[in-house]
């Protein structure tokens, strides 16, 4: 494994059910590039491990140890084993970001590799991180995939990814594209935006931009990404795909674009495009709602301040001391979901808790 340092890595963010899965696919799928599933670790690790260099032994064994405990670690196919044995050959003088591209490179892929040239990664949250993950790895490149507000809103309701409050989803869509389009501006060569409707019509046209973009020659066998259907199931508990990617088991297609103008109510369209406002035409969607209603305006209010309350929320708990912090993210989210369940959904509320009882 060596020369891992010089494997220029980029990331796909954007807000959950707006098609980052769909890129993962069909990033994993081409020959040259290593795409894990999602796992936010190079965040939740970095501080504390930032700091160190060299790397003894310990520091490597307790980073391995600390790595396997992260949400979602456990879907990504690997010889643990053989993780321990990389991590240990990088004892000496290493970066934080070489250590990470060590876990990258040991993941097993469920496509055929020729060469690796190419680490990618998904993490929805890491839209708001770009600053961060520019530090750890300087050469860093960002794809941010945007879906219609309304489409987004829909898709989440149906999965029950969050609660299902028109301006509290909106509201944090559009705080994900400004922050995106903020951060840049600092460094435009580095960032780059893609409409989902927009690979979902011209697949191959939009990929081979995307491509170009990430370091990578286009390889049209890509789209065979859902031949690896039984494969994809066997790696994520069971029930999951079924449940919040069934569309991974198909060719690319459009069939999930405007499924808002059938599933929404005019209200709950009014609500969401005031919501958007001006954002909505500067990501490239047309609002059915141009005008301004002051008792539209009071109803998305207190959704409007719940996003911006979790948005600061998010940012406080960055700056607790690591251990605390840790705990807050592998507790918070099942506590959340049970919360949202009790109100929202107490049958899927008895299934959760049944799961929690047999693992």
């Amino acid at each position: 494994m060596n020369n891992i340092s010089g494997i220029p890595i980029f990331f796909v963010v954007g807000r959950p059910r707006s098609g980052t899965t769909l890129l993962r696919m069909l990033f994993d799928a081409h020959p040259d590039v290593t795409f894990p599933p999602e796992c936010q670790f190079i965040v939740n690790l970095y501080p504390k491990y930032k700091n160190v260099n060299p790397w003894k032994e310990e520091d490597l064994i307790s980073f391995y140890d600390d790595l396997c405990n992260q949400w979602l670690f456990d879907t990504w196919k690997m010889d643990k084993n053989k993780l321990k044995e990389n991590l240990l050959e990088y004892a000496g003088n290493h970066s934080y970001g070489t250590i990470c591209k060590v876990v990258y490179m040991t993941y097993n892929s469920l496509f055929d590799k020729k060469e690796i040239k190419l680490i990618g990664d998904k993490n929805p949250g890491y839209a708001i991180y770009t600053k961060l993950l520019l530090k750890i790895f300087p050469e860093a490149k960002f794809i941010h995939i945007v879906r219609d507000y309304r489409d987004n809103f829909v898709s989440i309701k149906n999965v029950d990814f969050e609660l299902p409050i028109p301006s509290i989803v909106v509201q944090k869509w559009k705080y994900f594209f400004k922050k995106f389009r903020k951060d840049s501006k600092l460094n435009p060569a580095r960032y780059y935006t893609i409409n989902y409707e927009n690979l979902a019509t011209n697949p191959s046209t939009e990929f081979e931009a995307l491509c170009q973009f990430a370091g990578a020659s286009f390889d049209n066998s890509v789209f065979n990404f859902y031949s690896k259907k039984d494969e994809l199931l066997d790696q994520y508990p069971e029930g999951y795909i079924n449940t919040y990617h069934t569309s991974l088991m198909n060719k690319v297609n459009t069939s999930k674009i405007g499924v808002w103008k059938k599933a929404l109510s005019n209200r709950q369209v009014m609500i969401m495009d005031q919501t958007a406002g001006i954002i909505a035409n500067e990501a490239g969607y047309v609002r059915k709602y141009n005008g301004f209603n002051p008792l539209v305006a009071l109803a998305i209010l207190p959704g409007r301040a719940y996003a911006g309350i979790l948005y600061l929320i998010t940012k406080l708990v960055d700056t607790f001391p690591y251990r605390l912090r840790m705990l807050i993210l592998m507790k918070g989210p099942l506590f959340l979901a049970k919360l949202y369940l009790s109100i929202f959904n107490r049958k899927k509320l008895k299934k959760l808790n049944a799961a929690i009882i047999n693992e």
